[in-house]
């Protein structure tokens, strides 16, 4: 299609009208965020002075109240540990011993672990050889020390004071 030279002349001047228009909008939305910029600084400075206050103010007035019911839900909830704490050992003991009954030991050993880390059961003290070897040897210390003193008070009949009358 052949446009005529008018049409060519209109069509170029339409062209460079809109690009001019379109550069006129860049350079106002340019200004547009200048000032959206300052309004937003602007802003924050009132925030600074006026409103950060208030909040502060606010923030102190309510902090004992909120300080006081902190300190009561942990109190609360320290007495009801506190009154919970048995039963719920006795059910993580009679869980554990019912588990060892049906020979599911692995459970048994979870539960258990379960209750020593929340600190509902004590942990198991698992005994060892050195124990067991004090443990004897201080017996046999003791059976050697009755034994020499039934020896001492059996044979030698002048150690015994004989009450005076």
């Amino acid at each position: 299609m052949k446009l005529s030279r008018k049409r060519r002349r209109e069509l170029r001047r339409l062209r460079k009208d809109a690009q001019e228009l379109l550069d006129q909008q860049r350079v106002v939305l340019g200004h547009a965020g200048d000032v959206l910029h300052s309004a937003g600084h602007q802003a924050r400075r009132l925030s600074d002075e006026h409103l950060q206050p208030r909040i502060d103010r606010a923030v102190e007035t309510a902090r004992p109240t909120i300080e006081r019911g902190v300190t009561s839900a942990r109190r609360s909830a320290e007495n009801v540990r506190r009154f919970t704490a048995p039963f719920v050992a006795a059910a993580l003991t009679r869980t554990i011993r019912t588990l060892d009954e049906i020979e599911n030991h692995d459970a048994a050993k979870q539960v258990r672990g379960f209750g020593e880390r929340t600190g509902y059961l004590k942990p198991t003290k698992k005994r060892r050889a050195g124990g067991i070897i004090a443990l004897g040897l201080g017996l046999a210390a003791a059976a050697g020390v009755g034994y020499a003193l039934w020896q001492a008070f059996r044979t030698d009949e002048d150690l015994w004071v004989a009450p005076e009358n």
